[in-house]
């Protein structure tokens, strides 16, 4: 959210439930399958496109086309799946856990742009491709259930905390792997 065009008095209630230009975010698409192209000819990956690749990530959303994997050949660098929505928006999943929108929400209240949520999908992306990555499902001493994800860069660090529900993190872990993950970088061709 930034907020530019509201002032301080912040945005009026209204704003918060209505989208009056989605197409505002059609060019995140033509952008990440860019990004995508170019990360597929940069590094050694495998790249996947077909609708169901992440149902979760693709679950209550309208695809306008398959969503696309880039596997890294190195199982220890983290995968990237983007799912092209109908809004139009993009949802992505880096790494086995962390997922994210472009835009995270689209109402007028947020006021995001393209631009600004094209450069943040630039930055986890170069982050999680030079091994600036690292994600985990921690359990406290009370049993409660934390996912946390941060990503790292030369101007500082990014993380998020969110508490899950036991029955879904059990599933999470139930898919087999670690509880922690710090991700290596992306091999690069030639």
């Amino acid at each position: 959210m930034t907020g530019h065009q509201w002032g301080a008095a912040g945005p009026p209630l209204e704003a918060y439930s209505r989208v009056t230009n989605p197409e505002r975010f059609a060019s995140l698409h033509d952008t990440a399958a860019e990004m995508l192209d170019r990360l597929e000819r940069e590094f050694l990956t495998e790249r996947r496109e077909a609708y169901g690749l992440d149902s979760e990530l693709e679950e209550g959303c309208t695809l306008l086309r398959p969503s696309v994997a880039l596997l890294p050949r190195d199982i220890g660098a983290a995968p990237l799946i983007v799912a092209f929505s109908a809004f139009p928006g993009l949802r992505a999943r880096f790494g086995r856990w962390y997922t994210v929108a472009f835009p995270t929400c689209g109402c007028d209240a947020c006021d995001e742009t393209a631009e600004n949520e094209i450069e943040r999908l630039r930055s986890l992306i170069d982050n999680m491709t030079r091994g600036r990555f690292r994600e985990a499902i921690r359990v406290s001493a009370d049993g409660t259930v934390w996912q946390e994800s941060e990503f790292g860069s030369t101007g500082g660090r990014s993380a998020e905390r969110a508490r899950l529900d036991q029955a879904h993190a059990r599933k999470l872990l139930r898919a087999g792997g670690r509880r922690s993950y710090e991700w290596r970088p992306w091999s690069e061709r030639g």
